[in-house]
């Protein structure tokens, strides 16, 4: 049997105990250094109710709280709006008042706050951090103004996510497709299906399809209507109808597609109406909340063929071609704003909301900025839009509808 050396032994056991102690007094600080690195500590975050009243989901929560004035919100709560409110949610660097971000929450929206931190250590480079998941509807970011440290301000959306760098960025996420739009300042756009990013600037937009596709740069401004150039048909979209009003006629007119055209053209017809009124057209439901948005035009191309009255008939309401935006302003009333074209006036008739173009020609109409001309009563959500012909016998068409947002 072999002896044991004790001496041997002594300084294995010294050796091992040197080797843990060098490697404590190493990893020690390289641990306390990542401690202070790393440690995060929770920003304060608050939902403020705008209209109506915002629901709030708090984490561990079974039942929302209903909202009609201020509440504290944390990592893991969930907003939500319905038809009829809007929300701001405000947060704020650690503890104190400064400002981080402020995102507008606006209708019928869900949006999670799912991480609002900053450093615990003044000493970390990292910078504060808030992560926003947005199921549906839409939100506009600010950031607040530069700090020494930096901000990452990120927003996850079904396919994707949008890193907000600075300025003022709207983003809106459907059924089929999440769009971005840059105010102000710098965003990237990122897909989870692909390898794909973009840069987008001021003015600029882009839509991440739900298939993970970035289509863009594209121009800021948006149309909110739907299959507006008539490429998907009459049926898409869009309503038929013919109004005979109070006068007793039976003659209704024939609004049909000239898909033959490109693009292609509706046509609005009547003959042989007796000199009594109708009113043929196209509805498409809008249903939109476009407080977030600036400016607001309508744009189409018209061409007139025939009218039997004289400019807008006597009252200034019956032009051989006419659209109506029907809107709800700030205050919820019913308002609409509506204009005309006519070629000829023989009777002299008083003409209002409307305008005198070239017969047969086509015209590249837009409207001005009714966010800017209607003042105190301008849109704040979109109902429908009506494009027709009215009056007793006519034939006009039109092409390549927009409502633009921008």
């Amino acid at each position: 049997m072999r002896e044991r050396n004790p001496a041997l032994a002594a300084w294995l056991v010294l050796l091992s105990a040197f080797a843990v102690f060098l490697a404590c007094a190493i990893a020690s600080p390289l641990l306390i250094g990542r401690y202070v690195q790393y440690a995060t500590r929770s920003n304060r975050a608050e939902v403020q109710t705008l209209s109506g009243t915002t629901q709030l989901l708090q984490r561990n929560q079974q039942k929302w709280l209903a909202i009609s004035d201020a509440e504290d919100a944390s990592q893991g709560d969930v907003i939500q709006t319905d038809g009829t409110s809007r929300a701001l949610l405000v947060v704020y660097e650690g503890s104190t008042d400064y400002v981080l971000a402020t995102v507008h929450v606006f209708s019928d929206t869900r949006l999670s706050l799912a991480r609002a931190t900053n450093p615990q250590f003044a000493r970390s480079s990292q910078p504060n951090r808030i992560t926003l998941v947005l199921d549906h509807g839409r939100i506009r970011l600010n950031p607040g103004p530069p700090l020494d440290r930096d901000l990452q301000l990120r927003v996850i959306v079904p396919s994707g996510e949008v890193a907000v760098q600075d300025g003022s960025v709207a983003l809106e996420v459907s059924a089929d497709a999440s769009e971005v739009t840059v105010r102000g300042g710098r965003a990237l756009v990122t897909s989870n299906s692909h390898v794909e990013q973009m840069v987008l600037e001021t003015g600029e937009r882009a839509v991440l399809t739900s298939q993970g596709d970035i289509r863009g740069p594209l121009p800021a401004g948006r149309n909110l209507l739907t299959n507006g150039d008539f490429g998907g048909g009459l049926m898409l979209g869009w309503q038929v109808y013919n109004d005979q009003g109070s006068d007793s006629g039976t003659v209704d007119g024939q609004a049909t597609l000239l898909d033959n055209e490109v693009p292609p053209v509706v046509e609005f017809d009547r003959g042989g109406g007796q000199k009594d009124h109708c009113e043929t057209g196209l509805l498409q439901p809008i249903k939109k909340d476009v407080t977030d948005y600036v400016s607001l035009r309508v744009r189409m191309d018209v061409r007139l063929l025939y009218q039997s009255l004289s400019g807008g008939g006597f009252q200034s309401s019956e032009f051989p071609l006419m659209y109506r935006l029907v809107y709800r302003d700030a205050r919820g009333n019913l308002q609409f704003y509506t204009w005309g074209f006519y070629y000829q006036n023989t009777d002299n008739y008083p003409v209002q909301k409307g305008e005198q173009i070239e017969r047969n020609v086509w015209f590249a109409y837009e409207s001005p900025d009714l966010m800017a001309i209607l003042g105190d009563i301008k849109p704040a959500y979109l109902e429908y839009i009506q494009v027709y012909a009215s009056g007793h016998d006519y034939q006009s068409q039109v092409r390549d509808v927009q409502v633009v947002a921008e």
